[in-house]
C-alpha cells in the first residue's frame, strides 16, 4: 500500500503531526521504540509501529521507500538521528526531513543531504502540515488564526496573464507581496506577470492561499 508520509519519532511534535497530516486526509505511518508511544497513535494512523530505526533489519521491513516523505523527529541524539538517516538513505528514501533543535546537530545534518532540517522550535506543526500537503507551497507561516503568509511556486510552463487580469485581491482576496525570480527580489506591480519558476510571496486567509494553491496551481 502507497504510504503518503512515514513519522520517525513520537514525541510531542512527531505525534501532533501525525495526527494533524491523518485528519486532512494522508496515509501516515507513525513510529517509534516505545510502544507505549506507538499504542498512543495507532487509533488515528494508517500503520503504528515499534522500531528501532538505527536497525537496518528493522527499517527494511516497513518498506519506507513508499513514502512520498520520511520525517525524522526522534530528537537531537545525534548518533541516532545521523545512523537512521543512513539507513533510510540505503534504502532508497528519496525524501527526507529531520527535525533537530541543537545548532551543532543541523549543521551536520546540513551536510547529510537531506531535504531539509526543520527546527521545531521555531515550527509551528499547522505550518509545516500544510507545506507538506502542497506540492507549490515552500513556505506557509499563520500569521493568525485566520491569516497567513505563504510562498508558492508557479508551475506554468509560459508567462501567466498580468496580476492585473488575474485580479488576485478581488477573485481571491490575496495580496501579492513578493516575486523571487533567480537572484531578483521583485515587489509586483499590476503589469507583472509569474515567470516560469517563480517564487510568489502572498498574504490572506488559510482558505483563500489553499483556493489559489488549487485553482491556479502556482
Amino acid at each position: 500500500m502507497k504510504k503518503d508520509f512515514a513519522i520517525i519519532g513520537l514525541g510531542a511534535f512527531g505525534m501532533q503531526l501525525c495526527r494533524e497530516l491523518s485528519e486532512l486526509g494522508a496515509e501516515v505511518v507513525g513510529i517509534d521504540i516505545d510502544m507505549e508511544r506507538v499504542n498512543a497513535v495507532a487509533d488515528f494512523v494508517t500503520f503504528a509501529y515499534c522500531c528501532d530505526s538505527t536497525k537496518k533489519s528493522a527499517l527494511e521491513q516497513l518498506k519506507l521507500s513508499e513514502a512520498e516523505k520520511v520525517i525524522v523527529a526522534i530528537g537531537d541524539h545525534l548518533e541516532s538521528v545521523v545512523l537512521t538517516i543512513i539507513l533510510l538513505k540505503e534504502l532508497g528514501v528519496k525524501h527526507i526531513l529531520v527535525c533537530a533543535e541543537d545548532e551543532s546537530v543541523q549543521r551536520v545534518l546540513d551536510h547529510l543531504g537531506v531535504e531539509e532540517v526543520l527546527d521545531t522550535r521555531a515550527l509551528a506543526v499547522g505550518n509545516l502540515t500544510y507545506r507538506l500537503m502542497s506540492t507549490s507551497v515552500t513556505q506557509y507561516v499563520e500569521l493568525t488564526a485566520r491569516h497567513s503568509v505563504a510562498t508558492l511556486r508557479y508551475a506554468g510552463k509560459e508567462p501567466s496573464r498580468t496580476l492585473e487580469e488575474m485580479d488576485m485581491r478581488g477573485k481571491y482576496a490575496l495580496n501579492v507581496l513578493l516575486i523571487l525570480r533567480g537572484g531578483q527580489e521583485i515587489v509586483p506591480d499590476r503589469n507583472d506577470r509569474f515567470e516560469p519558476g517563480d517564487l510568489v510571496t502572498v498574504f490572506g486567509t488559510q482558505s483563500a492561499i489553499k483556493r489559489m494553491d488549487r485553482k491556479i496551481k502556482l
